[in-house]
């Protein structure tokens, strides 16, 4: 109530998880008011997914060459040391696609456009690697022809 008229205090806020068993505030959708808005979040997606994949390809370099100097010479084939070595490579292995796909889908659910931002910088990724891809394809081909 509002000490001054005594009439209810209305409240800007999504309604939170404990009143009534609605969504959480971190689970609700964003409404977008504008285009601008729109385009702000699409390329803070795009962004999002090449400094989130440059930082775990960086952990996931840093970490297996760490983890290949401690390698004792002299170990069993079958020890725990092997097993967890595996373990953790492929937690390493699979880290990103649990980050990737783990976001894009909260993101589809929360901020929309954030998720096809993402979705729109996997594509820009792809685009640039089939590119590098057909580079080197041509550069081997004149390669090989020009030592003969």
């Amino acid at each position: 109530m509002n000490d001054l008229s005594n009439e209810p205090i209305q409240s800007s806020e999504p309604p939170s998880s404990d009143n009534g068993g609605s969504k959480p505030r971190w689970l609700t959708r964003k409404e977008y008011t504008d285009a601008a808005e729109k385009r702000k979040d699409f390329w803070i997606g795009v962004v999002l997914f090449f400094v989130l994949n440059i930082a775990l390809t960086l952990c996931q370099w840093g970490f297996g060459f760490g983890a290949a100097t401690v390698v004792p010479e002299v170990a069993p084939p079958e020890t725990i040391f092997t097993t967890l070595t595996t373990i953790f490579y492929w937690i390493l292995l699979l880290l990103p696609w649990i980050v990737n796909i783990g976001l894009i889908v909260f993101f589809a659910f929360t901020r929309s456009q954030i998720a096809l931002g993402m979705v729109a910088g996997f594509g820009i990724a792809l685009f640039i690697v089939i590119c590098l891809g057909i580079a080197f394809t041509i550069w081997c081909f004149v390669a090989l022809s020009s030592t003969n």
